[in-house]
């Protein structure tokens, strides 16, 4: 654990913890012996907050069954769609290489696999005793070639639709099944002898149906602490967090609206998202939370305030003045606000919303950050395994580490506003939860 300390422009310091811990490509118990060990393992896709979904299932399980978990890489690439288990190993298999000429391969055509912890950190799960090793190979011939293991070796629960098993931590737990077609008692799987057992998907907040109170606990530590700490992100993020005055000194939101069912809400969630802004009162909502508008209108003063302020044309000069009169108490329209988006161009797309806000600033108004992202080298951990990783891939992922900043900064606002139906809220509503109990402000 170590602390990190910025003095912003407001001569306020503030600390953030961050526990960094050397990991092993193969670590385990010293309890667990090779031989007799039994293991579980998954089949990821989707994007990558769904992905870490699934993580969170499958350390769960592994908990709950006393398990080493096996775990696959990591796709920080275009999302991989879901497919029924005997089609998806074969993807999964094959697409990574053969995009280009395989048939139904479409979807791996920017798919880019690391190791999960190249990008999040899972020492939450190794503190309480979780055994995590690396699945460095997706081929179907995989558990023959690593383990020397035959079929009788391997029992496999397939997914023949999109919401197929849910997976129950007791057979006396009678949750509903949600919309699943079938129960999985995870008692009798742990009955089992085969040495692996492996799940076609575990994505779905409620894959998991725990009515054990520490499971309950655990999962729920998990949403929390299983978060990104790719160092670039963890460094560039903080650089704007002073920029912006420190944590807890802005209201985060997470306006998403690029792509599929988000892009077709587009209207509808910057409307939610300018209705949740102008309640006087803010803690931490999803869009669809608010309805009714706040009607408190801006004093004279106010107005001027405000008037000033969209008259500045430099995203520089505009956060000096907003700096200067903020205030815990301003008008909403006064408030200082971040915004991560995958809004192109937001000062025009969303012209209006930063009108109504002229405080309101996203990661395009930082530049200099934008392309230190993009130009950062790898940053070794300690870690001989996921430093090579890292040495290997050299700047190729950067592009692909900006939505991490960008959910990073917004978490550690003082207030969240999410939309609705993401994943990547949930995660940064997770994280803010997490950051609101770990400030330690002082005041110089």
């Amino acid at each position: 654990m170590f602390l990190v300390t910025y003095t912003t422009t407001q001569s306020v310091s503030f600390q953030l913890r961050f526990s960094v811990k050397p990991m092993t490509k193969h670590t385990q118990n010293t309890s667990a012996n090779e031989d007799t060990e039994k293991y579980i393992t998954y089949y990821p896709h989707s994007g990558l907050h769904n992905q870490r979904l699934a993580l969170i299932n499958a350390i769960v399980l592994a908990k709950a069954m006393n398990r080493t978990l096996i775990l696959p890489e990591i796709n920080i690439g275009r999302a991989t769609s879901w497919a029924p288990y005997y089609r998806y190993e074969q993807k999964i298999a094959i697409c990574p290489t053969y995009y280009k000429t395989a048939d139904d391969c479409a979807d791996f055509r920017r798919y880019v696999p690391l190791p999960a912890e190249a990008i999040f950190d899972l020492s939450a799960a190794r503190a309480q005793g979780v055994r995590i090793i690396y699945r460095t190979s997706m081929s179907t011939t995989y558990f023959q070639d690593e383990w020397s293991a035959t079929d009788d070796d391997i029992y496999r629960i397939k997914d023949e639709v999109r919401l197929s098993y849910r997976l129950y931590d007791s057979k006396e737990n009678n949750d509903s099944m949600r919309n699943f077609t079938e129960r999985v008692d995870v008692q009798d799987l742990a009955e089992r002898q085969e040495r692996f057992i492996v799940f076609g998907s575990l994505h779905y907040t409620h894959r998991l149906a725990l009515s054990d109170p520490q499971l309950i606990w655990f999962r729920h530590h998990l949403q929390q602490e299983v978060s990104i700490g790719h160092p670039v992100v963890i460094k560039q993020a903080l650089r704007v967090l002073s920029k912006l005055g420190g944590p807890d000194n802005f209201v985060g939101v997470h306006l998403r609206q690029g792509d599929g069912f988000f892009k077709k809400a587009m209207a509808e969630t910057v409307n939610a998202v300018r209705l949740a802004l102008e309640q006087d009162t803010l803690s931490n909502m999803q869009t669809d939370q608010v309805t009714i508008p706040n009607t408190r209108p801006l004093t004279d003063e106010e107005e001027n305030m405000v008037q000033e302020l969209q008259q500045i044309r430099n995203p520089d000069a505009l956060l000096v003045q907003c700096l200067k009169i903020h205030r815990k108490d301003n008008h909403p329209r006064l408030r200082l606000i971040y915004m991560a988006t995958d809004t192109r161009q937001p000062r025009t797309t969303l012209r209006d919303l930063h009108q109504e806000f002229p405080c309101l600033f996203t990661l395009s108004d930082f530049p200099d950050i934008i392309q230190d992202i993009l130009s950062a080298q790898p940053m070794p951990i300690g870690d001989k395994y996921i430093d090579s990783v890292y040495d290997q891939v050299g700047t190729t992922i950067n592009p692909l580490l900006i939505p991490m900043v960008d959910a990073e900064i917004t978490s550690h606002g003082s207030a969240f506003i999410g939309t609705k139906k993401s994943t990547f809220s949930s995660y940064i509503f997770n994280r803010y939860n997490r950051f609101q109990s770990m400030y330690a402000p002082l005041v110089i």
